[in-house]
């Protein structure tokens, strides 16, 4: 009895020892399997939420800009998020561009705002899906102005609502002048520039456009009309006569601007929706795909990005100043947070190349140095692309100016290689105010910065000689970045600025293109998969490390506090940070009329 139960228990423990050594890994083979099975479902359910014969919609509304700006994960759980990116819309559009089951890709334009370059961007990516046999439909509910036509013509259909307005109506570039109303006031203002074509304390000291500052202008404004032109030629098969007269005329309402071949038909949404199913009946609205949506479904990116080598981008975007101001960081590109993010993508092992991505008039001559510095250090270790985007100018072009190559936007507005220092003069202000003003001085400059009196001759000696050398350091780090001797750049400098297109035929641009391009030559140039999508590079203030003070910014903090009584007039020069003296023309800085 003994033994037979003896038997019957090992025989027992024999049939289920398999089992018991599994026993503890059971629960987490099955929650696999559950997982697994869930994200199954979740992907079909993704994949099957877009229909067979959809259309996919992209919504230009909002800011729209290259690249999204970061948002911390904090400001996205309250509800913030980026505003959308020619990058993402680039990502998803090349996945739509193989989509056999999309019928098309609908353009909708609502209320968006965006720069000459990244319009031209917009236009690429979608001049990309018409040539891949894409049908593209770009719906103008409320009109368009330039840009919005820059971007429709890449289209190959358009349409607006019939009482819309269609106008292209060209370029108008103004600016506003202060002199004869500060003369009344009694303020003085005082301005050491270099050289002639930097213009942007011209305001202030004139009562209109210097013959330099005129002709600059001319030249941005003519390479501006050239582009939207070319667009109106290329894009609906018009004459460059026809083009003309159609922007000279304009605005229009809807069914002219059909009579005139720029537009396709003037429709309301219902007779758009039959014309995207091309019979009677309208498309059904749930055959339209909103983009995000789509994102979700076919073109997710993953969140493990793999150990291989990839593009980063860092941003040098907004006013470049020595510290970003509290509550308006998104505006500025400070050295600190620049600066940390180019050393951290010259310590990545996983970066194999960074695109240097400027939208930037310029600012700080301090911060424009130091951060052309770290671009010089990551230069040594790694390719560094520079991509122009809006506005790369001043401080802007010398952040990049050591980069290998750069790329730029045809309309891209660069160059404003130059020097700008203004301060006002208050006492006659204060004299009419009854505000008078005493001072005990020892050392002979002591009050070269009092708002209260102009300068005397050995002080504005003394500024000269500082303006000089950072205006001489600026077309320096521009020489060797051209690998051109100075004597060649100097007469190309002066302050002026260019559009990409004409900066192209005088060497201070390498190339036209986009960012996609630019990311694709720093792929080329580091042998990496060009595949593989960038990542974006950014630096947390927290354990920021000391910045290295390079040998000209002693030079260049004495100029740049010039701007230190410009501090209560902001508002009203609308002149961009107090320590700017490396500042592209901000009057010119909007484009539209």
């Amino acid at each position: 009895m003994l033994h037979s139960s003896f038997a019957t228990l090992a025989m027992t423990a024999a049939t289920t020892q398999p089992f018991a050594l599994l026993g503890p890994a059971v629960p987490f083979v099955v929650a696999t399997c559950v997982v697994f099975a869930l994200y199954a479902i979740r992907a079909l359910l993704r994949w099957r939420s877009v229909p067979s014969g959809a259309w996919l919609v992209l919504d230009l509304r909002g800011p729209i800009t290259e690249v999204s700006r970061h948002v911390p994960r904090w400001q996205r759980w309250i509800g913030r998020t980026p505003p959308p990116s020619v990058a993402e819309m680039r990502r998803v559009l090349r996945v739509a561009a193989r989509d056999p089951s999309l019928a098309g890709v609908l353009v909708r334009f609502g209320d968006a705002s965006f720069g000459w370059a990244t319009a031209e961007s917009l236009r690429d990516e979608i001049a990309r899906l018409r040539a891949a046999n894409v049908r593209t439909v770009a719906w103008l509910p409320f009109g368009g102005a330039n840009k919005e036509l820059l971007v429709a013509t890449a289209c190959a259909e358009i349409y607006a609502t019939p009482p819309a307005t269609i106008g292209p109506l060209g370029i108008a570039m103004g600016s506003t002048f202060f002199r004869s109303a500060l003369d009344r006031l009694g303020i003085e203002v005082e301005v050491l520039s270099r050289r002639e074509f930097k213009s942007a304390a011209e305001s202030f000291v004139r009562d209109g456009y210097s013959e330099p500052n005129r002709m600059q202008t001319e030249a941005l404004a003519d390479a501006l009309h050239r582009s939207l032109v070319r667009a109106l030629v290329e894009g609906r098969r018009l004459s460059e006569d026809a083009a003309r007269a159609f922007i000279d005329k304009s605005p229009v309402r809807a069914r002219e601007a059909v009579d005139a071949k720029v537009i396709d038909g003037a429709l309301y949404e219902d007779e758009l929706l039959a014309k995207l199913r091309r019979d009677a009946d309208p498309l059904p609205f749930a055959k339209l795909v909103e983009f995000d949506r789509y994102a979700e479904a076919r073109a997710k990116r993953p969140r493990f990005l793999g150990r291989k080598k990839r593009v980063a981008i860092v941003d040098v975007r907004g006013t470049i100043t020595t510290e970003a101001p509290s509550g308006g960081a998104d505006r500025v590109a400070d050295v600190a947070h620049v600066s940390a993010a180019l050393r951290a993508a010259a310590a990545s092992p996983s970066v194999g190349a960074v695109v240097l991505y400027v939208d930037s008039p310029g600012g700080s001559a301090l911060a424009s140095d130091l951060i052309a510095r770290e671009v010089e250090r990551l230069h040594a270790k790694k390719p560094v692309i520079a991509y122009f985007a809006n506005v790369a100018a001043s401080g802007g072009y010398y952040v990049a100016a050591l980069a290998d190559r750069i790329v730029a936007q045809p309309t891209s507005i660069t160059g404003s290689i130059g020097v700008v220092a203004m301060r006002f003069v208050l006492g006659g202000a204060a004299s009419k105010l009854g505000v008078s003003h005493e001072s005990v001085k020892r050392g002979a400059n002591a009050e070269i910065y009092s708002p209260y009196r102009a300068w005397t001759e050995d002080e504005r000696a003394v500024l000269d000689r500082a303006i000089d050398e950072v205006y001489d350091d600026f077309v320096s780090i521009v020489a060797r970045g051209r690998k051109r001797p100075a004597s060649e750049i100097e007469p190309l400098a002066r302050g002026r600025v260019y559009a990409a297109s004409e900066a192209l035929s005088v060497g201070l641009v390498d190339e036209l293109g986009d960012l996609a391009r630019a990311v694709a030559l720093a792929a080329e140039r580091a042998s990496l998969d060009p595949t593989l999508d960038p990542v974006r590079v950014i630096a947390s203030r927290k354990d920021l490390p000391p910045i290295e003070a390079p040998k000209s910014a002693a030079r260049a903090a004495i100029a740049s506090a010039l701007f230190d009584d410009l501090a209560p007039w902001r508002a009203l020069v609308r002149t961009l940070e107090r320590e700017s003296v490396l500042l592209f023309d901000p009057n010119l800085a909007g484009v539209d009329p």
